[in-house]
């Protein structure tokens, strides 16, 4: 049993019914499909409310800080209360790209901690070459925290373990550059989560394709690899986190 706990289903090349299937075939029993933005969230929510074992966030990207309003912000507001939404994300900082300047999106990015807050929904958060500005702005959510798409090494890892905060392992995990690959032994058990990402990140195994949910099972298989797990307790410990975490009910 496995959980895709961050995937973006309106972005694949399949359509997220055959997605959802194929991730069931594999093994992954329930995904948790990510908004970057408003009318990707309202979609998202729609999706939750008719698929089985589909569940989705409500957020804004940050590649997107610098066109939201406050009304997008009532929406995801709105969007917090439907059915099947679970989180509020992804949210965060991204100085890799530099679409908006740090000032744009950590604008947003506190926005969408203090709606977090109202809410008391988990905030999943995209942080890329932003480590240190993203800690700190965190330093006011009094929420569940997932840091999704985690790549950080000993100081980030010993970090995110001190502060209770949830760990998403995509495939980028399993890619032979990796800064967290060596240091998964640092992070909390209690706060692991594997995810694609999908249709971004395919892992090692499949890295030419493009990536769906179902292969959520190779980043699952190098991580228990690396722990000294079977993949079958990774897979219970993983899907019992995203459980704990977006209140999914999941016999696990």
């Amino acid at each position: 049993m496995l959980v895709d706990s961050h995937t973006h289903l309106l972005r694949l090349e399949v359509s997220p019914e055959e997605a959802v299937e194929g991730a069931a075939e594999a093994g992954v029993l329930a995904v948790v499909n990510v908004g970057t933005d408003v009318e990707d969230s309202q979609k998202g929510a729609e999706l939750a409310a008719v698929l089985p074992n589909v569940y989705s966030s409500a957020g804004i990207h940050p590649h997107n800080s610098g066109t939201y309003t406050a009304r997008d912000l009532e929406i995801l507001a709105e969007l917090s209360e439907s059915p099947g939404i679970v989180a509020l994300g992804e949210v965060g900082l991204d100085y890799y790209r530099g679409d908006w300047s740090g000032e744009i999106q950590k604008a947003l990015f506190e926005d969408a901690i203090s709606l977090a807050n109202d809410t008391r929904l988990p905030l999943i958060v995209h942080s890329r070459q932003a480590f240190a500005d993203t800690m700190s702005c965190l330093g006011r959510a009094r929420v569940p925290v997932i840091l999704h798409c985690f790549e950080g090494g000993e100081r980030e890892a010993d970090e995110a373990r001190e502060r209770g905060y949830y760990v998403g392992l995509a495939g980028n995990v399993t890619y032979n550059n990796s800064r967290t690959a060596p240091v998964l032994d640092r992070l909390d058990p209690e706060r692991l989560l594997v995810e694609t990402d999908a249709p971004y990140l395919s892992p090692q195994p499949v890295r030419k394709e493009r990536n769906e949910p179902r292969h959520v099972v190779h980043t699952a298989r190098f991580v228990a690899g690396r722990l000294g797990m079977n993949e079958e307790e990774l897979g219970v410990l993983t899907s019992r986190n995203a459980r704990n975490v977006f209140g999914l009910p999941l016999e696990v």
